[in-house]
């Protein structure tokens, strides 16, 4: 198997591990049994336990911040990019849920991972300031300051909400981006209606 289908594949390995025993309690035993792979070419190809960890991190936030980027319905309208945006975000969720457990739910674990979550975070929340700040018509011209807050809220209340949605997954992805849409949409135009 080629090194980079291979890493990939521990990498997919390392995240249900890590979304399932945490950071600290998660086995490189483990992960190499259920990769297939020996415990020396873990580190071989990581060099660490907080080598993998990182690449995992990476991996989902990349893929996550990727998604939202690209998010563009055919009519481009700011309602529809807003929509399709959502729409991305928790079929993330939904797809990735260990990469998401990962991401927002096992934060605390020591600094470079705190850190590189607040990298993804912010650079997840200036995605949303720009479209914010490019005007949505029905958007009431908000400062830069007053777009980077909201754009901080927003990500903090989609983080929430995907966190609450995997604790009930009885409830439809479909249902859940209409409850957030409202939300973002009262939030962005100002309007509580």
């Amino acid at each position: 198997m080629p090194r980079e289908q291979r890493e990939q594949l521990i990498l997919d390995v390392a995240g249900r591990v890590f979304a399932r025993e945490g950071y600290h309690s998660a086995s490189m035993d483990e992960i190499a049994e259920l990769a297939e792979v020996s415990k020396p070419m873990l580190y071989a190809y990581f060099g660490s336990k907080e080598g993998l960890y990182l690449a995992y991190v990476e991996r989902a936030g990349g893929e996550l911040l990727e998604r939202l980027e690209n998010a563009q319905p055919r009519d481009r309208l700011p309602a529809s990019v807003l929509r399709a945006r959502i729409s991305e975000f928790l079929a993330f969720v939904d797809e990735h849920s260990d990469g998401w457990k990962v991401l927002f739910r096992e934060l605390g674990s020591t600094r470079p991972f705190s850190d590189r979550v607040a990298q993804l975070r912010e650079r997840i929340a200036g995605t949303i300031r720009r479209m914010i700040e490019g005007g949505a018509a029905s958007c009431p011209g908000y400062p830069p300051s007053a777009a980077d807050a909201i754009a901080h809220a927003l990500v903090g209340a989609g983080e929430s909400l995907a966190n609450w949605w995997l604790d009930h997954p009885d409830v439809p992805r479909d249902q859940v981006a209409a409850w957030y849409f409202g939300v973002v949409q009262a939030v962005v135009t100002g309007s509580t209606d």
